[in-house]
């Protein structure tokens, strides 16, 4: 067995997925990641036994061990990223007038009413940068996202329209995919600018220090007394 091998038996089939069709239950959904996290958990057990038995000349711990943590890297990436729905198959597309890259899981309640790409999704979180805490509102939202989304429903009276959702934090654009475009370039030109200031923070912060925390402690009783005395108090 090898990474090439593993790779091709991981790739889509082109048929439906017979645990994502619209006729599955969300409990059922839940079981299957449920069962995911527990082949998993047995995965590099399995692994080694199954090598040790079919290729005792080529075993050795650490080669197992790679190939337990490339299944289990391989099997957590096809959780984590939805199947479009050329990967679910015909008949969904047909029911549910999908295109290809749609990643919308029509089937349950909580599916948006159009068809949309995953995400474009920044790293960090919206929370990690805000120090209003406004961002808590959205807990766990990047900081930015961004998504094609399609409107087609009964598109011969109503037309079919391409939009651009643009997130920040708890906030969401919607716009034209021209619109986007000028965010974009927009974004470009202040990606320029950012590095600019960063570059000058980092040299500016070279001379910064923590101070004294003693010296603080004496200036916050300083100040308590002073609030005290202006407040007609006794200290």
């Amino acid at each position: 067995m090898n990474a090439t091998r593993l790779n091709e038996a991981t790739q889509p089939t082109g048929h439906p997925h017979p645990l994502l069709t619209e006729d599955q239950p969300r409990e059922h959904r839940e079981d299957v990641a449920t069962g995911l996290d527990q082949l998993t958990a047995a995965l590099p057990s399995a692994v080694d036994e199954a090598m040790r038995a079919a290729l005792p000349d080529r075993y050795t711990p650490e080669l197992a061990a790679t190939i337990a943590e490339t299944m289990t890297t391989l099997l957590q990436q096809g959780q984590q990223y939805p199947l479009t729905a050329a990967q679910r198959g015909p008949e969904w597309m047909a029911h549910w007038g999908c295109p290809g890259w749609c990643v919308e899981d029509h089937g349950t309640p909580q599916a948006l009413e159009c068809h949309s790409t995953k995400p474009a999704e920044t790293s960090i979180l919206a929370a990690d940068l805000d120090c209003s805490g406004y961002s808590a509102n959205g807990e766990g939202l990047p900081w930015m996202t961004a998504q094609t989304v399609v409107v087609n429903d009964q598109a011969q009276a109503y037309g079919r329209r391409t939009s651009v959702w643009i997130g920040y934090g708890v906030h969401l654009a919607e716009v034209s995919p021209a619109e986007a475009r000028r965010a974009l370039d927009s974004l470009r030109g202040f990606v320029t600018k950012l590095a600019a200031v960063v570059d000058f923070a980092e040299q500016t912060a070279a001379d910064d220090f923590a101070g004294d925390p003693d010296v603080a402690r004496l200036d916050r009783e300083a100040n308590e007394r002073r609030a005290d005395r202006g407040a007609g108090g006794e200290r």
